[in-house]
């Protein structure tokens, strides 16, 4: 059975409120077209299972570690930054209809590396913005503002995995602090896979640079100015079967 934090639940269900059209008044509520806003910066579209994310720009150029990130956490190493909740979005998917697994992990043994993959329903990742030139709005994967770092050459996908990041034991906590990983790391999208991501490659990048040298780069002059506003929606890749934590060659050598 699936272990879903009390406030995520208590989340679920003000967004089931909203979404059914009822008043409540913990929840800031507005519809937008076929959207509908379930907390300040997050929406949700049931019928297309997709959720809608409020960001800013903070990075044009350097080494990248993430895509999505909280406020105060890796801003330095991440294409965007927002201020909702890795768990506010957790339960978004929840209402989306998507279905979280486990974070990619890694680990050293003895010569060997051993790669772990994620687990949990595949989700596109896009973003949409308001060109600087005026000329309109763009909307891309977000695999279209990553580079190669040697040649130049574009990121292979935008498919993320729902891992759901990780519950904390109540030994864990501090206080009354969230029980949910991500909502203290701040790892909302991840690119190397830390173990704590809300979202996290299908394929395990170690966060070590002795394990596996950094390689990905902002993309210059492709991504807005530090500071747009962006919309981060993810969606459902049609077809893809939820990641099953197996991949082939799941070692290598360290």
């Amino acid at each position: 059975m699936l272990n879903v934090p009390g406030h995520i639940i208590s989340l679920m269900a003000v967004c089931l409120l909203v979404t059914a059209g009822c008043s409540t008044p913990t929840a800031s509520i507005a519809a937008n077209d076929s959207w509908t806003t379930v907390a300040p910066g997050l929406a949700i579209e049931s019928e297309r299972r997709m959720v809608r994310i409020r960001c800013w720009s903070c990075l044009d150029r350097g080494f990248l570690e993430q895509v999505l990130c909280s406020p105060g956490t890796r801003e330095h190493e991440s294409l965007l930054v927002t201020d909702v909740s890795p768990s506010s979005i957790h339960a978004a998917l929840l209402l989306a209809g998507h279905e979280p697994g486990s974070p990619g992990r890694w680990r050293e043994s003895g010569t060997r590396v051993e790669l772990l993959p994620p687990k949990g329903d595949m989700v596109s990742v896009t973003v949409e913005y308001e060109a600087g030139d005026g000329s309109g709005r763009i909307r891309e994967p977000v695999s279209n503002w990553i580079a190669e770092l040697k040649d130049g050459g574009a990121f292979p996908t935008s498919t993320w995995v729902f891992g759901g990041s990780i519950i904390l034991e109540e030994d864990e906590m501090v206080g009354d602090a969230s029980n949910y990983l991500a909502d203290h790391s701040g790892s909302v999208i991840g690119l190397v896979t830390f173990g704590d991501e809300l979202l996290g490659l299908p394929s395990v990048i170690p966060d070590a640079a002795l394990v596996q040298e950094p390689e990905w780069v902002v993309r210059i002059e492709h991504v807005p100015a530090p500071g747009t506003e962006v919309q981060v929606i993810l969606s459902p890749v049609e077809g893809a079967q939820p990641a099953s934590g197996r991949e082939e060659g799941a070692s290598s050598e360290g």
